[in-house]
């Protein structure tokens, strides 16, 4: 496969943070079905606003991320030049003629999870706790597009392009078939395995779930611009 000597594709693992980004309390309410102002209670759009401030200061996103070469896919088996495997039906439908894959783990820290279990357990205001949840995924959301925007500026200075994001545990569609199939969230190990001995701000559980809860992971395709 073809190569490209730049300093993106660097086999070191990289660190990234950005501050959180904000998440407007009247963007909580839409995700919950409030659509009209005027009809929601003060109580609602007060726990909405409170989560929106707490998110701002509770959240602290960072990521790693490292670049592996890519030896063969075929079948729907990725394989890396240092022998890690990735298996997934989607990957030839989104990865195909990709030299290189960028690996991402993010976390917002274990503050925002601490305070959404407190609100539950030692104040039990369910309506703040899932408010603040709900304003910590936004968040979540929101520094991956910053992260992914991040990559792909450096990809592009350097002649190449990003796929799209994908993760395990995620489906996707099929284009020939219609077809749903999933990234089996098990392959979490191997893409934690590919930062070696790093020092990760992420856990991985036993479950392949990953702790802090307020935590991402996935791979985008680098593949050279024609």
């Amino acid at each position: 496969m073809a190569t490209v000597d730049n300093k993106l594709l660097s086999s070191a693992v990289q660190e990234w943070s950005c501050p959180p980004p904000p998440v407007d309390a009247s963007r909580l309410l839409r995700v919950h079905k409030y659509t009209d102002p005027s009809k929601v209670r003060p109580v609602i759009v007060d726990a909405a606003e409170r989560a929106s401030q707490d998110a701002l200061l509770l959240a602290a996103p960072t990521a790693r991320y490292v670049i592996s070469e890519i030896k063969s896919l075929k079948n729907g088996v990725l394989t890396l030049t240092g022998g890690h495997q990735f298996d997934c039906p989607a990957f030839e439908q989104h990865l195909e003629n990709c030299q290189h894959l960028v690996a991402f783990i993010m976390t917002l820290g274990d503050r925002l999870d601490a305070k959404t279990m407190s609100l539950v357990e030692d104040v039990f205001e369910p309506l703040d706790a899932l408010f603040l949840e709900t304003a910590g995924w936004l968040t979540i959301e929101a520094a991956t597009r910053k992260l992914a925007a991040k990559i792909r500026s450096d990809a592009a200075r350097d002649g190449c392009a990003t796929s799209l994001r994908m993760g395990p545990g995620y489906e996707y569609k099929l284009h020939e078939n219609g077809e749903r199939v999933r990234w089996d969230l098990v392959q979490q190990q191997v893409l934690f395995k590919l930062f070696g001995d790093t020092d990760l701000p992420v856990e991985l559980l036993s479950s392949c779930a990953m702790f802090p809860k307020m935590s991402r992971s996935g791979v985008y395709g680098l593949t050279r611009k024609t």
